[in-house]
């Protein structure tokens, strides 16, 4: 069990404060993680049960594990209810910059990003277009990564189940102004209106970029400095499809980025892994051991 935790609070540029767990690393440090959450779910996500999961195994390992409420979700409100709106370049531009800076001002030495489908595209997006002002991570870990356009998907099968998923998130957008997780039972954390927007825009623009054109997000992605390692479970048949997220992680150039594609058998997993199993399932620990080893390599 790692040592006693602690919140502290995380101010952005906009003013946003964001609500942050500190997990002490046991033993000598190798250095900091931003272990950052999904899309319609919170912190909690990783570190089930509390405890005992991912970011318990990451501090237990010898890293010291920030993990971050994004805005809108516990108390890095308001959430949508409360009035709060934020967008998926407001994520990029801020949140995740500001918790790397303060992960690197709180424990010296080096900061990776360990991020779960939604913080990981954002920090790929946040380092390739210079958003990390102080210093761009040291390494990134992506676990169920990848960026739904029309041109990353190869399989035209997929890109239809696609398409179809994104006319239905605009059409529950314009139906309720927001995208209800809770009431769908997709997550614990409802999506403002703003954000689920984005995602449409990026769909249908084909271009992973931002909302005012200027950043291309996907070009971004060769400017990125530092290991990297993109991890895909392959019981994920649409969030991260292997197919889709393969061809976005080959966007980092040829063999920059380190890409595993796990199921039973894989590092000692028991079972295919889906897009959210492969962060909250003990059963995916041998994996868990596996990339603490990798980082421990590339640190």
């Amino acid at each position: 069990m790692s040592g006693d935790r602690e919140r502290y609070k995380v101010e952005c540029d906009d003013g946003w404060t964001l609500d942050v767990l500190h997990i002490p690393a046991v033993g000598e440090a190798k250095g900091s993680v931003v272990l950052g959450h999904a899309m319609m779910v919170d912190r909690r996500s990783l570190d089930r049960p509390q405890g005992a999961g991912f970011g318990t195994a990451m501090a237990e390992a010898g890293w010291n594990v920030h993990l971050p409420n994004l805005r809108g979700r516990g108390d890095s409100g308001p959430d949508v209810d409360a009035g709060g709106s934020w967008s998926y370049d407001d994520i990029i531009r801020f949140d995740l910059p500001a918790c790397v800076a303060a992960a690197r001002k709180l424990k010296p030495g080096p900061v990776w990003v360990v991020g779960h489908s939604l913080a990981g595209h954002a920090s790929i997006a946040a380092a390739g277009a210079g958003f990390y002002e102080d210093a761009p991570p040291d390494g990134h870990v992506l676990l169920s990564s990848n960026m739904w356009t029309p041109d990353l998907e190869p399989r035209w099968w997929l890109r239809r189940r696609k398409a179809t998923s994104v006319l239905l998130f605009a059409g529950i957008l314009k139906l309720f102004g927001k995208f209800p997780s809770r009431g769908f039972g997709m997550g614990p954390v409802d999506e403002a209106g703003s954000y689920v927007s984005d995602i449409v825009r990026i769909w249908k623009g084909n271009a992973w970029a931002s909302r005012d054109g200027e950043h291309d997000y996907f070009e971004g992605m060769k400017r990125v400095t530092g290991p990297v390692l993109a991890v895909v479970g392959k019981g994920d048949d649409l969030m991260a499809h292997p197919s889709g997220a393969r061809a976005w992680t080959d966007g980092f150039g040829e063999g920059r980025a380190d890409w595993w594609l796990v199921g039973e058998g894989d590092h000692g997993l028991p079972f295919d892994p889906d897009h959210m199993t492969v962060v909250t399932d003990d059963r995916s620990r041998p994996l868990w051991n596996t990339i603490l080893g990798w980082m421990s390599e590339h640190a």
